[in-house]
């Protein structure tokens, strides 16, 4: 008998499906002519934790195992036994679990607990394509000895190993060290990423902002109108302005107003520079929730879960958790058929999302034909890790959900525009001079859109300005500006940063960041990632220490990464293990001596309560801990009930406006609704009494269908919010 041993149930059933032939469900496996097919319900083990004492107390630290040993997950032993019972029966044993570092520990553990000892009739199952019958029928013609990943196996070992000897001494140690008696989760790779984010909150706390002013005109030629901004670099050589000074609202007006009698600009000089720009890289897990969070603000475990279930149940991407952007050269083949199948569906996906209809209208039997052309823009072998990056391989059926179709969309999107033109367009800078001052007008006109075809267009164009010609000025204005703090953290931001920094892995970046959600250290606000006051606490207490530091361990992942690219095996993973045992021993010395002064926190579901209320008060939570939060929220609950029934104004009918939860207010007389979120943009309750009175009011930054930005007056009327411009 040969047995088959999968990550979870459905991708049983389709290697089952692959082999062809009468399936036959039994008691936690499947049959099917020789083969037993079992699965997993992903990790069934864990370290068991009882090597570690019970009582918590600072002389029992470090804890440092000789051995390990593993303990059967809760409710997973009847599935355990059934796996141990057809590994005795079994000739062979396939080892099918995912192809990467974690697939390879999670099926390696249970082989070994269910006393595998002759690892020559295990042979690994390895592809980054879907399950489909064919691939399955095609690699199991291709195993290889599980011999040949016997680093990877040490290299997971050694990150397993590794994080809890880290997590049990220094989470314990910290919740020792505080005195607010709740357990302060410390890990190997967590604690730096929330290093980064209270940084970032602190750095834009400590930062000052500056008013300054920029002096701006509209000018004309031949009925088109485009903008032009005086040059800063012209202040400082004529000596207005020092180097690094900004430009102040009073010397600004002087200069407006030495310019109120001039009537037109002459143009000094026009550069333009033909520039072409190649479509983006196709999409890694980490660009694609870069990507995602941007534009829909999906957090970065979502759009995990969305590509998994894209990948495993439709079937229509290649394996998802990758940091490659690239394809081998082995897959143009692939990449042909797959042009193919897309080019004879077209009508099937063009309806799927806006992205996917302009993929189908770019698509085209050019694009096959660049296949051959394209190099290693694509096809790079030198750029490969154990996966290719993530692309379609069929078509998403129509009763697939919203987020669904968007994630698919995205990755099409790439795939696709990896093999159309290139952006070609002319960068055009002219230099004008209004009176004695120096504007300077910028563009992009394009020569050939190319792949931006299948994006929002936002191109600046000029007119085509000659040097020496007029052109009229139309208005002069200034523009009142600050200096901004660096912005905080999304999730595709930090999911970007950790990889630059090596921090985890594409598998857990997405459950890192749910997991500082989960221990009350961050939450999200607007796409933006907020410390917690308990995160500024843990950080300002182990800032000092190395289990903090980002460089530290993107050290770590790199050598964790060299176990298996180097094939170093059981030295590998003993030399990483004594080093880490070493780091554990002298953090805990260092930090014994240290306090936490901390207040009890407030639970996760309080502090989803009060932050609902601070939407609904427009009152930002003061802080995180419980007694603050709980007089937050009764003060905040007090308010709404007095809004909800005095009303927070009266409308222009005399009728009193109430707040309709978190989504906006309406007039109980007339009817009229202000929804808090209008044209992209959210409203505050100052903004909807203005508009219920009958005023205008002017908002920046609104969002129009087609994703551009734009700055308008909003103004109720009998069919709601209206724009007006002027």
């Amino acid at each position: 008998m040969k047995l088959i041993i999968t990550e979870k149930p459905s991708v049983a059933f389709d290697v089952a499906k692959g082999i062809g032939g009468k399936i036959e469900k039994k008691d936690g496996y499947l049959k099917v002519g020789d083969y037993c097919i079992t699965w997993c319900y992903g990790h069934l083990l864990e370290i068991d934790d009882s090597i570690a004492p019970n009582k918590w107390e600072v002389e029992s630290l470090p804890i440092i195992p000789q051995k390990f040993s593993y303990r059967p997950i809760k409710n997973r032993k009847k599935q355990l036994e059934t796996i141990k019972k057809l590994v005795k029966e079994a000739e062979e044993i396939y080892n099918f679990g995912d192809a990467g570092r974690e697939g390879e520990l999670l099926a390696r553990l249970v082989l070994q607990y269910a006393g595998v000892n002759d690892w020559n009739k295990v042979k690994r199952f390895w592809t980054s394509l879907s399950l489909t019958p064919a691939v399955v029928k095609k690699e199991l013609q291709n195993l290889k000895p599980a011999s040949q990943f016997d680093s990877l196996y040490y290299s997971a070992l050694a990150r397993q190993h590794a994080d809890w000897i880290v997590g049990i001494n220094l989470t314990r140690l910290v919740t020792l060290l505080a005195s607010d008696r709740s357990v302060w989760s410390v890990g190997r790779v967590q604690t730096p990423v929330l290093k980064l984010i209270v940084d970032r909150e602190i750095e834009r706390k400590n930062f000052k902002p500056e008013d300054y002013t920029v002096v701006s005109a509209q000018l004309e030629k031949d009925g088109s109108q485009f903008p032009s901004y005086l040059s800063y670099d012209f202040l400082v050589e004529k000596g207005k302005l020092k180097e690094g000074e900004l430009l102040k609202k009073e010397k600004a007006k002087e200069i407006l107003s030495s310019l109120k009698n001039v009537k037109e600009a002459v143009v000094v000089s026009v550069k333009r520079k033909r520039k072409k720009e190649p479509p983006p890289l196709l999409h890694s897990l980490t660009s694609l929730q870069k990507e995602a969070n941007k534009l829909w603000g999906y957090s970065a475990d979502r759009v995990l879960k969305t590509a998994q279930k894209l990948y495993e149940d439709y079937k229509v991407i290649s394996y998802p958790r990758t940091d490659s952007n690239y394809l081998g050269t082995a897959n143009r083949s692939l990449v042909k058929s797959v042009l193919e199948k897309l080019l004879s569906s077209k009508e099937a996906f063009s309806k799927l999302t806006s992205i996917a209809g302009k993929v189908a209208d770019a698509l085209s039997p050019a694009v096959l034909d660049a296949v051959n052309r394209v190099g290693k823009r694509v096809f790079d072998d030198s750029k490969l890790t154990d996966h290719h990056a993530v692309i379609p391989l069929g078509v998403l059926p129509k009763e697939a959900g919203e987020v669904e179709k968007r994630i698919y969309s995205l990755i099409l999107r790439r795939f696709v525009g990896a093999f159309l033109d290139y952006f070609v367009y002319d960068e055009v800078k002219a230099e004008l001079k209004l009176g004695d001052y120096l504007f300077i007008s910028q563009g992009k006109n394009v020569v050939s859109p190319g792949w931006k075809v299948l994006y929002s267009s936002n191109f600046t164009p000029l007119p085509e300005l000659v040097e020496g010609e007029m052109v009229s000025i139309r208005k002069l204005s200034l523009e009142e500006k600050q200096t901004k703090p660096p912005p905080r953290y999304s999730e595709g931001s930090l999911i970007d940063t950790m990889k630059k920094l090596n921090l985890g892995t594409p598998a857990t970046r997405a459950s890192i960041i749910e997991t500082l959600k989960e221990r009350n250290y961050i939450f999200v606000s607007k796409k933006s990632l907020i410390p917690t006051e308990k995160a500024f606490k843990l950080i300002e207490t182990l800032r000092d220490s190395k289990v903090s530091s980002p460089e530290m361990t993107g050290e770590w992942e790199k050598q964790l990464d060299a176990i298996y690219t180097q094939n170093l095996g059981r030295n590998g993973y003993r030399n990483f293990y004594s080093d880490v045992c070493s780091f554990v021993r002298e953090e805990v010395e260092n930090l014994k001596q240290k306090k936490i002064d901390s207040k009890p926190q407030a639970t996760k579901k309080m502090l989803q309560f009060a932050r609902k209320l601070s939407k609904q008060v427009g009152r930002k939570l003061p802080s995180t801990d419980f007694e603050t939060v709980k007089s937050f929220i009764d003060s905040a609950l007090k308010e709404v009930k007095q809004k909800q029934e005095n009303g927070i104004c009266t409308c222009t009918c005399g009728g009193k406006v109430i707040p309709l939860g978190s989504k906006g207010w309406k007039c109980e007389k007339c009817g009229k609704v202000v929804w808090k979120r209008v044209f992209g943009k959210y409203l505050t309750e100052k903004q909807a009494e203005k508009l219920f009175k009958g005023k205008k009011v002017f908002v920046k930054g609104l969002v129009s269908k087609k994703g551009k930005k734009f700055s308008a007056y909003l103004k109720l009327t009998d069919e709601g919010v209206k724009v007006e411009f002027g």
